[in-house]
């Protein structure tokens, strides 16, 4: 199944607000296993002179491709609309075996 890959940033001087606003979305975002395989799981973060960085990573499940990118959209806004200069994108990214299948072919093993 396809990862979906969301993609973070926001001014290192709003980090406070970001930490309280990922308190606030995991009560209101339960954790919910059926989505799929998180491989980055609570986010990979980068600081730098440009602000700080998030990387998340879902294997998702089968037939739950809309249902978790709506609620990554419904996590994202959650934040982007509560702490000026927040950024985020959601981007749905094929396997391996899904981009070799989309040409009638199986990886080399």
């Amino acid at each position: 199944m396809p990862y979906l890959i969301s993609f973070a940033k926001w001014p290192s001087h709003k980090s406070a607000e970001v930490m309280k606003k990922a308190i606030e979305s995991a009560k209101k975002f339960p954790e919910d296993k059926s989505f799929g395989e998180d491989l980055v799981s609570d986010n990979a973060i980068k600081a730098s002179e440009d602000g700080v960085r998030s990387l998340s990573v879902l294997n998702v499940s089968k037939g739950k491709l809309e249902e978790a990118y709506l609620r990554g959209q419904a996590v994202g806004n959650l934040f982007a609309l509560g702490i000026d200069g927040f950024e985020y994108t959601l981007e749905v990214w094929s396997t391996l075996e899904e981009a070799y299948g989309s040409i009638g072919q199986k990886p080399p093993e």
